[in-house]
């Protein structure tokens, strides 16, 4: 098993991620119900004290914005909003990187450009992984910065 702390996006982000997926290339989409942007891999074994730590933190507004890859066969969208200083407090090192895992598999296949409607994070959730099942095990409250 192991564990990391996530963002889940909202109903409504998911749903616009979703048809403009439906509209790109053939391609083995992960599950949206899966769809997250992890803060921080915690791996064999979670802090539980630094998660429960970011209670109250506060998160600017973010956005999907776009698509990239990592090694030329993970696609990801791409995370418009700073959400560095919430990853550091999770226990995020250097090499983090904001973003949103959509596919495995992926060729290469050109995809549109995307943005996504605005939201601001409510909550941090520390979640569990075993055999590519995801396992809520507690939630923590985000306060949400002021909009300008």
């Amino acid at each position: 098993m192991k564990f990391f702390t996530a963002i889940y996006p909202p109903r409504h982000v998911v749903d616009e991620l979703r048809a403009v997926l439906d509209s790109g290339p053939d391609v083995k989409w992960t599950k949206p119900e899966k769809w997250h942007i992890t803060l921080c891999f915690h791996g064999e074994t979670a802090d539980e004290e630094r998660f429960k730590a970011l209670e109250g933190h506060e998160v600017p507004e973010i956005r999907l914005r776009n698509f990239g890859t990592f090694r030329d066969t993970v696609l990801w969208a791409g995370i418009d909003g700073d959400l560095n200083q919430l990853a550091r407090a999770a226990g995020a090192d250097d090499n983090w990187f904001a973003h949103l895992t959509v596919a495995y598999g992926y060729r290469g296949q050109p995809m549109p450009a995307f943005l996504s409607s605005p939201w601001q994070p409510s909550e941090a959730v520390l979640v569990s992984s075993a055999d590519g099942v995801y396992t809520p095990l507690t939630r923590v409250g985000l306060r949400t910065s002021a909009r300008r």
